[in-house]
């Protein structure tokens, strides 16, 4: 809210700031992009370089026209999750949950100053930049709501997700993956990036693992939880049923013996996985065995379109395409569909794998806050990376999974 006010009160000299921000940031991305594109040969990122190059170009040199890109590009963000809000909240109506309702009023306010940012008013600092503090004192408001309805937590520390704004998903997403490249361009060893870091001598009845990668669907992660040694994955994996470019799908949850599935995703899926342990009492244990209980009553079997008995190693590299194929094949792993409730569609921006495992985390302890809006793997790796340094806190643990490093994976024949 500070930076709203901020944003509000002194517009120009807050907006001549932005602009050089922004133009040094787009030309540092474009030279990063364009490094990578040489040292893969990657079109893509090429491509991505030149693209941050130009918009570099423009700010630097028509600082006006980068006001205006900006608050078109703004204007196009608050419509786009403003249709996310409204899509995410139908589906909670649909199926009976009153949370539909929140979704829909946020989507009303981003609505409002989407439209205002596309409308023909004069595009200038002031304008912009008065536009970015009204949306920082919107999700200010937000903030205040949120802890205000959680403000009767137990615990003395109340974690609200709701500490980053919303604009800049992206970076939030990409955290860990910018995080494990930084560890593979520094060779950072185990002492100073611990593979096996306790704070206190408390037990851990809980794993969270965040999972991330240096390309491709990878960046953007993936998030499961283990208990009693067996691995809860939420997601969307029948390809036949896949639709909008994997966007949507009927949600499906697949378990398999955690330390086979941890070690194959570093192994043959190219991940790394950051590990998070967590204590909880024994209420806590006996509520998430009621928990996982009720999803086994809300799921059928689902069979992935692949036999582990019936192929040969030939035959199975005609399959190796599909994910479910390749986790039956390689893993075992058993595979589940929702017979009715939120989770019964998945979505990628909305009903998706960080959602899933944090709406139990918050039935468990309700300090852990629900997300609203666009959420993703990487903003629950910062989350918990903050709670493992509060010694409040009941994450206890942290480790991290990579091939890089052997000594860091399973012991296990499979």
């Amino acid at each position: 809210m500070a930076a709203g006010l901020a944003c509000l009160c002194f517009p120009v000299l807050s907006a001549d700031g932005l602009m050089i921000t922004i133009s040094i940031v787009c030309t540092l991305s474009a030279l990063l992009l364009l490094y990578q594109a040489f040292r893969r040969k990657s079109v893509m990122e090429g491509l991505k370089g030149v693209g941050a190059g130009l918009l570099a170009a423009l700010f630097w040199s028509y600082r006006l026209a980068g006001v205006g890109l900006i608050s078109t590009l703004f204007g196009l963000y608050m419509i786009a999750t403003a249709i996310i809000m409204v899509i995410q909240g139908l589906m909670d109506l649909h199926e009976k949950s009153k949370e539909g309702w929140y979704f829909l009023a946020l989507a009303v306010g981003e609505l409002i100053l989407g439209s205002i940012a596309l409308s023909g008013i004069h595009k200038d600092q002031r304008f912009i930049q008065m536009l970015i503090g009204a949306y920082l004192l919107y999700q200010g408001v937000q903030m205040l709501v949120e802890r205000w309805a959680f403000r009767s937590s137990s615990t003395s520390r109340t974690w609200s997700f709701r500490y980053w704004s919303s604009l800049p998903v992206y970076i939030v997403a990409m955290g860990p993956s910018i995080l494990l490249r930084m560890a593979e361009k520094h060779n950072m060893n185990c002492e100073s990036f611990p593979f096996d870091d306790a704070k206190n001598d408390r037990p851990v009845n809980l794993r969270v693992f965040i999972h991330t990668g240096l390309s491709g669907d990878h960046q953007f992660g993936h998030m499961t939880f283990s208990y009693k040694g067996i691995m809860y994955s939420y997601g969307n994996y029948d390809v036949a049923e896949e639709k909008l470019f994997r966007t949507f799908g009927p949600g499906i949850l697949f378990t398999v013996p955690m330390e086979i599935y941890v070690n194959n995703c570093c192994l043959y899926e190219e991940s790394t996985l950051f590990e998070f342990g967590i204590n909880l009492s024994p209420s806590q244990e006996e509520r998430l065995q009621v928990l996982l209980a009720g999803i086994e009553n809300d799921t059928y079997r689902w069979y992935a379109p692949i036999s582990r008995q019936a192929l040969s190693e030939e035959e199975f590299k005609k399959m190796e395409k599909d994910y479910a194929c390749r986790l039956v094949w390689r893993t075992g792993s058993k595979f589940y569909k929702f017979r009715h409730g939120i989770w019964k569609t998945y979505w990628v921006l909305g009903n998706n794998c960080s959602l899933f495992v944090s709406s139990l985390l918050h039935e468990l302890d309700e300090n852990y806050v629900l997300p609203r809006g666009i959420n993703t793997p990487g903003e629950y790796f910062t989350f918990f990376s903050q709670a493992f340094q509060d010694p409040n806190s009941n994450v206890v643990y942290r480790s991290w999974h990579t091939p890089t490093l052997p000594h860091t994976l399973f012991d296990t024949c499979a």
